[in-house]
């Protein structure tokens, strides 16, 4: 009964989605179930709620300036002209749509959200896609399908939770995970070309795939395998693009000599942003600081916010003109909604771990027996897609994993892997990520967009002289089609976006719960 009772709130949340309401309100909606259930069936002492929602406020805090610190630097980005240069520059070093598609969705995407975490992947990746050729709507799916190594995300804490609550070893949980991610990035990378490029084009594309794919595992695989965890994602996306680009330029000269655009000043914002960010990690490490305020300060958040900050001064722009308080303004517009609904999934994910009913849903589920490898996926997924965060799913179902699989007589380490792989992949369909996704698009302008005015603001010395300044070819599409799809502000539906990212996921999870009945 109490188990019934515990899959209303995942329920509410799905049919209300599928039905059209707002992602909003139908978590909303299923955090009103929740505490209905909290005071009627699933008695909890309310120091204890309190407790828990007092331990996730620094998450909150920083999930908030993660995000608007974020949101403004790409708005940043795009007035300055600084991501329609970088775009242009993409596409004149990969003028193979594939490669292009592939350095984004396997590189770029892989190595900055494993650097930062929550979702910055998305935040960087769709607006290069929009510059590269992509419609608002493809562009979103293919920035959420970029979303790959979030088991190494944020320098892989989401996996440190999933190794403690699991009682398994931390570094041989990375090399599992890492195991389990072939297909993940195989299939994820397929469906991705398909979107892009239509399945002939997909087809003819398979060997940048395989190519990408193998670079990107065998690297994951090698640094879990002989460096350590944390750092997996970060190099297996560096050596991605590495591996893409020296492909691109062997295999696409043209013999006219012609030189690219120097990007140096162009990405010195990301440049910055890696650089504060892992000098405050070792800083914070040597001082043996691993939680607390003082994370959320030196972090991805507040080295987003003062990156932010920055950023007119590192492309020399304002010459004609402030550009931080537009651009500011126009991201708080963007920021409140989408940090709104990421904040009332987390709370709903606190609750139903605090209250037991995630670890009632986990058990009913394992009573079926051995069969109950092929749901594992889908139980990880579940928490994945509420919580929107690899860390929150962990949270919430590592321990029931590890405790199912140990009474199944079934290798403990291999079924919390498959919790920790599959809760990451589901985190990137979580409704917060999927209308962030969908507002990046329909704001970042497409290729017809990117014209001379807007290069002059900044970076001019970098510029003059070459192709960044004027409008950005395009790599996925033909002209007429970029005239008539690549207009910022195009309506993104987000049910479609929904409903294609689910659909690769769904093939995911049902191709990692065959390996998890193989894997004994």
């Amino acid at each position: 009964m109490n188990a019934a009772l515990a899959t209303l709130p995942i329920l509410v949340t799905l049919g209300l989605l599928a039905f059209g309401v707002r992602a909003l309100y139908a978590a909303l909606s299923a955090l009103a179930t929740a505490v209905v259930l909290t005071a009627t069936s699933f008695h909890t002492p309310l120091g204890e709620l309190g407790h828990a929602e007092q331990h996730m406020l620094p998450t909150i805090t920083e999930l908030a300036a993660i995000l608007f610190g974020g949101i403004l630097l790409s708005e940043l980005m795009t007035r300055t002209g600084a991501q329609s240069r970088l775009g242009n520059w993409i596409g004149s070093a990969c003028s193979s749509p594939s490669r292009a598609v592939l350095l984004v969705m396997l590189g770029v995407t892989p190595f900055a959200e494993s650097l930062t975490g929550f979702g910055i992947g998305v935040i960087v990746a769709i607006p290069l896609l929009r510059q590269l050729g992509l419609p608002p709507a493809k562009a979103a799916v293919v920035g959420l399908l970029g979303l790959v190594t979030v088991p190494w995300g944020s320098l892989a804490p989401g996996s440190l939770v999933a190794a403690e609550l699991g009682g398994v070893d931390f570094q041989q949980l990375g090399i599992d995970s890492a195991l389990l991610s072939a297909p993940v990035f195989l299939i994820t990378g397929s469906a991705t070309l398909i979107v892009a490029l239509g399945v002939r084009r997909a087809v003819a594309a398979a060997g940048d795939l395989l190519l990408a794919v193998a670079a990107l595992w065998g690297t994951v695989w090698a640094v879990n395998t002989f460096i350590g965890v944390p750092l997996a994602g970060v190099l297996g996306g560096l050596v991605t693009m590495v591996v893409l680009l020296l492909v691109s330029r062997l295999l696409e000269r043209d013999g006219t000599g012609a030189k690219r655009e120097p990007i140096g000043r162009t990405i010195s914002p990301y440049a910055f942003l890696v650089a504060g960010l892992l000098v405050s990690r070792l800083v914070l490490e040597s001082a043996g600081v691993k939680e607390g305020w003082w994370t959320v300060v030196a972090g991805p958040g507040g080295w987003l916010l003062v990156t932010a900050a920055l950023t007119p001064k590192l492309l020399g722009a304002g010459a004609d003109g402030p550009v931080l308080g537009p651009a500011a303004r126009a991201a708080l517009g963007r920021w409140w909604q989408v940090t709104l609904t990421t904040v009332v999934f987390l709370t709903l994910g606190t609750l139903l771990t605090v209250t037991g009913m995630s670890r009632e849903l986990a058990e009913a589920c394992a009573s079926i027996g051995s069969s109950y490898l092929v749901l594992a996926p889908w139980i990880g997924a579940i928490g994945g897609f509420l919580a929107g965060s690899n860390t929150g799913a962990n949270a919430m179902f590592a321990a029931s994993q590890a405790n199912t699989a140990e009474a199944l007589g079934y290798s403990t380490g291999h079924l919390v892997a498959v919790q920790n792989v599959s809760a990451a992949l589901a985190s990137g369909a979580s409704s917060a990520r999927v209308v962030l996704a969908a507002q990046l698009a329909e704001n970042a302008p497409g290729p017809a967009a990117a014209t001379a005015p807007a290069a002059s603001q900044a970076d001019a010395p970098a510029s003059a002289g070459s192709s960044g300044g004027g409008t950005v070819t395009p790599v996925l599409q033909a002209p007429a089609e970029v005239r008539t799809e690549s207009g910022a502000g195009k309506p993104v539906d987000t049910r479609w976006v929904l409903r294609t990212v689910l659909s690769v996921h769904a093939l995911v999870f049902l191709t990692t719960g065959g390996i998890a009945v193989l894997w004994q």
